[in-house]
């Protein structure tokens, strides 16, 4: 009895669940994840991300090239002091208007007037010298008379009147030596008054003082280099930007073409300039090589100071009323026609992107063929007929742009021989790929077009994308002329969006799963 009291009384244990059912709940979250995953991702239908569209326009589009550099004043002029001495007085401060011969500021002229006063006191002395010498003159001709008379009655010897001839000629020379004594102590004496003149600083022209460097009581000493006490800008009405263009886009540019620029200090002013000169100095800055564009501008009330930022966009062309596209058409693809490049669309189309954009492209730099084969994804059989090809145009085209570099067409702009090299070859190896490789060829036009280049864009027609040819014009960065091709105006052109391709979803889906087992494996 005891025996069975003990052990109907004892605690009872507690009962654990099987390490199996929490395998199985996480067996069930893994394929509610795989049918969500099938769901959202791999099933067909439905509009999960639609084409992204806009509608053709007739709008402006201006070609420019964007560069900055710094204001100045069209005419600076440093005023400095030819001599030394400690300044007394200074007329004028930062910003004023001063006009020409107005006193800016005096040296100590202690120095230079004693000078002056040496030279007036040695000019009279030179004169006294001259006065001497003509006594002297009068006493000789006088006894050069009487030494004559007796030697004309044969009183004296003929070395009597010599002595008396050489006595007159040697005062007589006396007279010239006092003048040029005077002489050049006049000399001297202007010489002074000049260096007295220059202790007086007077402004050389009409202009606002920008700059100051010297203070009262501050001793100017001056060397083998002027000291420079104050800097003058001419004319602030009036300014001009010096602004650095890369040597690729140098050869664009053009004395008289339109420049609009905004500084910092006013971002919501637009100011107008002109290009006036291209300097032919190259400044080099880290392997790039740029050049000095100068612009001269209206400075309306003054606003714009020396030594501001300014942003400029020098423009080259100007179009109104044209119709345009934007310039992702003309880069956009469908996801079926670009499967097979998917790799190379995902590396190579931004890089690209700018220069597509400025409708230059990638000719003239590089190796183009290893670009071009890249840009199409080719397969091992189609790159042995197609580099040969691409070849033989790029070596034309290298001796086109050389030829017309030694005609003096120069390098600026794009090179219709180039194009012409490159469309030609486009045409023979475009029955050499698929239908997606000749989809890329028609976007790879456009970077070898100068002016009337061609591209394809895609137009949403009855919810399909259709495939138009077009030929392209000018390009402002964000939008492309229309020159030709079957667009119109109000066409419905996809800039992005669509259905992903079935590869990128399955890894995609693949991915997510990936990471939600992990989640469900803890």
């Amino acid at each position: 009895m005891t025996s069975t009291s003990l052990a109907s009384g004892a605690p009872r244990k507690r009962r654990f669940a099987r390490p199996g059912g929490k395998l199985i709940l996480g067996g069930l979250a893994l394929l509610l994840a795989l049918l969500a995953v099938w769901f959202f991702f791999l099933r067909g239908g439905g509009d999960v991300d639609p084409y992204r569209t806009e509608a053709v326009q007739t709008g402006e589009i201006t070609s420019s090239v964007a560069a900055s550099g710094t204001l100045e004043a069209l005419v600076t002029v440093e005023v400095g002091s030819q001599i030394s001495g400690q300044v007394t007085d200074v007329l004028v401060d930062y910003n004023d208007r001063v006009r020409r011969g107005q006193v800016l500021a005096i040296l100590d002229p202690q120095n230079q007037r004693s000078a002056v006063e040496q030279s007036q006191a040695s000019i009279e002395a030179a004169q006294a010298q001259v006065a001497t010498a003509q006594a002297n003159v009068a006493l000789a001709q006088a006894e050069y008379d009487r030494q004559k008379f007796l030697f004309d009655r044969g009183i004296i010897a003929q070395a009597a009147l010599d002595t008396a001839d050489a006595s007159l000629k040697t005062a007589q020379a006396g007279v010239r030596q006092a003048r040029a004594q005077v002489a050049q102590q006049q000399a001297s004496l202007r010489a002074n008054q000049a260096t007295l003149g220059r202790t007086t600083i007077v402004a050389p022209i009409d202009g606002v003082i920008i700059d100051r460097q010297i203070e009262p009581g501050q001793t100017v000493a001056s060397g083998l280099n002027v000291a420079v006490l104050f800097t003058l800008a001419q004319d602030l009405s009036r300014v001009q930007a010096l602004i650095n263009v890369d040597e690729a886009d140098i050869g664009q540019v053009q004395p008289g073409q339109a420049v609009r620029f905004t500084v910092d200090a006013f971002p919501n002013d637009n100011f107008t300039g002109a290009v006036t000169r291209i300097r032919a100095l190259p400044q080099a800055e880290s392997s790039v090589v740029a050049y000095t564009v100068e612009v001269e501008a209206d400075n309306p009330g003054e606003k714009l100071l020396p030594g501001m930022t300014a942003n400029a966009d020098i423009i080259l062309s100007e179009r109104r009323g044209v119709l345009r596209v934007p310039n992702s058409a003309l880069r956009f693809t469908p996801a079926d026609a670009e499967a097979p490049a998917a790799g190379r669309r995902g590396r190579g189309a931004e890089a690209g992107g700018a220069q597509r954009e400025r409708g230059q492209g990638g000719a003239g730099r590089g190796n183009m063929v290893a670009s071009i084969t890249e840009e199409l994804n080719l397969d091992a059989a189609q790159r042995a007929q197609v580099e040969p090809i691409l070849q033989r145009a790029q070596q034309t085209a290298r001796a086109s742009m050389r030829a017309s570099a030694a005609g003096g067409g120069g390098r600026g702009g794009a090179n219709p021989a180039r194009a012409t090299a490159f469309n030609a070859a486009f045409d023979e190896i475009a029955p050499l790929l698929r239908a997606d490789q000749r989809t890329t060829l028609e976007t790879l036009r456009l970077r070898f077009a100068g002016g009337g280049g061609r591209g394809v864009v895609w137009v949403l027609r009855d919810g399909e994308p259709v495939a138009v040819p077009v030929r392209t014009g000018a390009t402002d960065g964000s939008y492309t002329e229309i020159v030709g091709g079957q667009l119109e105006a109000g066409d419905e052109v996809i800039t992005g969006g669509g259905p992903r391709r079935t590869d990128e979803r399955a890894q995609q889906a693949a991915q997510r799963m990936g990471g939600g087992g992990g989640g469900f494996g803890r």
